[in-house]
């Protein structure tokens, strides 16, 4: 039986680069069939402080719809990584609580995120 939810999980970049990185990571995601069948994918943009010009990117928001699709999510974001350079930090928020991908292994990460389900 699947475990059906609907919950908000965003995705921030940190460093120099986070903007670019966060806008490949999207563009990634969106092709990225199997992932779309279980999640909402969008770009938000904090407002901007004073003086500067424009909106910058700030997350990318993820409507998810299936706890069972975690390990899939997680190899999507590795495979993602693994294309990059310079392998970015990815920062994950669900529900209050923060993973934070360094170079951690997907399955410790699989692990983690599963753990927190439990603590809903």
């Amino acid at each position: 039986m699947e475990v059906v939810v609907d919950e908000t999980v965003n995705l921030r970049m940190s460093g120099d680069f986070a903007e670019q990185e966060l806008r490949s990571l999207y563009d990634w995601l969106l092709r990225d069939l199997d992932a779309l069948d279980y999640m909402d994918v969008r770009l938000q943009s904090k407002d901007p402080e004073p003086g500067e010009m424009g909106d910058t990117l700030d997350l990318i928001a993820l409507a998810v719809t299936s706890a069972l699709q975690w390990p899939a999510f997680i190899e999507t974001v590795a495979q993602w990584r693994r294309t990059r350079r310079h392998r970015p930090q990815v920062t994950i928020e669900r529900g209050g609580t923060t993973v934070v991908v360094s170079e951690a292994e997907s399955e410790l990460v699989v692990q983690i995120l599963k753990a927190l389900e439990g603590n809903d």
